[in-house]
């Protein structure tokens, strides 16, 4: 009989895509997914079972505060009836703050937790967790705020089933990613970029942008202006084919981007985003480019004429790029943990 295992996930892809790459390693018939509506479309692409679950962060207003309670506590009840129901043998959660209410309803039914930090940085959701938690992995040996006990497991990717180039025609291909969402401000950054450029150089691009859906018409407009070679669209359910065709990435620090990315070797220029929770985009970066060539760049202080120089000098001059020394330390697929867990 197949042991039952939960995957709990907050609703942003950074949270889902690694959960989503560690079940596949295993039959739906015995994978459940706990999440929340933001993501429910992907889970049903993917035709994973799965629940909505209620939780919310807590709020400094107090009347929100109230509300956000009264979610989190209607979440629990729900995730200690669905424990009881299928009785899993493990329950993994991936962070955010869905996560709260089905690993509390866990530990109350005495069931394995196990808790896996994709960041550099640990969330306070899953530092709070990982109090309650049988094992705790990690995706950056050095991850603050992190247990000693952590098992360093790297981050888990998709299944990576390249397509054939269909960019080949193009001489070179820029490939810019904002997160699961995009980045409205990479708009603003390209615009500045490409008017830099001359109609000689412009001639010789193809853009893939992923785009917010509110800013789609505009870009249209712009590229066309320019007479250049592009493809837009809002989410790339295949984004690993696109960094895979591309010769330059732009791109946000989410730590499971950066994992794509360093799968395919790519030359990319990361702009982490100010706001992400302990500035965690900025130490994802740090630590991706102790073994990957790159440039980070920071958002409040953006020279747009030294990342015109960045991406000319990386797409059309021949330069030998410096091999980053691979650093070597063992890791422990989170596969090969939820494994050793389930025995």
């Amino acid at each position: 009989m197949n042991k039952i295992i939960f995957f709990v996930a907050g609703g942003t892809g950074g949270h889902l895509f690694p959960a989503l790459a560690v079940a596949k390693y295993f039959k739906k018939s015995q994978s459940y997914f706990l999440v929340d509506r933001r993501v429910e479309k992907i889970l049903l692409d993917e035709n994973f079972k799965y629940h909505i679950i209620s939780s919310s962060k807590l709020e400094k207003n107090i009347f929100r505060i109230v509300i956000s309670i009264f979610k989190i506590f209607y979440g629990f009840i729900y995730s200690f009836y669905l424990i009881i129901k299928f009785k899993p043998s493990l329950v993994v959660g991936f962070g955010g703050y869905t996560s709260i209410p089905p690993i509390l309803a866990a530990k109350i039914l005495n069931k394995k937790i196990l808790i896996h930090e994709q960041n550099s940085v640990m969330g306070k959701t899953n530092r709070f967790l990982s109090k309650i938690s049988t094992k705790i992995a990690i995706t950056y040996k050095k991850t603050i705020f992190a247990d000693k006990s952590a098992i360093f497991s790297g981050i888990p990717i998709r299944e990576l089933k390249v397509k054939k180039n269909n960019y080949k025609n193009y001489k070179k291909t820029i490939l810019i990613i904002g997160g699961s969402q995009g980045a409205k401000v990479f708009s603003e950054i390209i615009k500045k970029i490409l008017l830099r450029f001359d109609k000689g150089l412009l001639k010789k691009i193809f853009v893939v942008h992923q785009v917010r859906k509110e800013d789609l018409k505009n870009m249209e407009k712009f590229y066309k202006s320019l007479n250049i070679k592009f493809k837009l669209q809002n989410f790339f359910k295949d984004i690993y084919d696109e960094i895979n065709n591309s010769d330059l990435v732009i791109s946000r620090c989410g730590a499971s981007s950066l994992a794509e990315i360093e799968f395919f070797k790519k030359f990319c220029i990361l702009i982490p985003l100010p706001s992400s929770a302990n500035n965690h985009q900025y130490y994802n970066a740090v630590e991706f480019r102790k073994t990957n060539n790159c440039e980070i760049i920071d958002q409040s202080n953006i020279n747009n004429d030294n990342l015109v120089k960045i991406i000319k000098l990386n797409l059309f001059e021949k330069k030998k790029k410096k091999k980053k020394q691979e650093i070597k330390t063992k890791k422990t697929s989170l596969v090969n943990i939820i494994n050793d867990m389930l025995k």
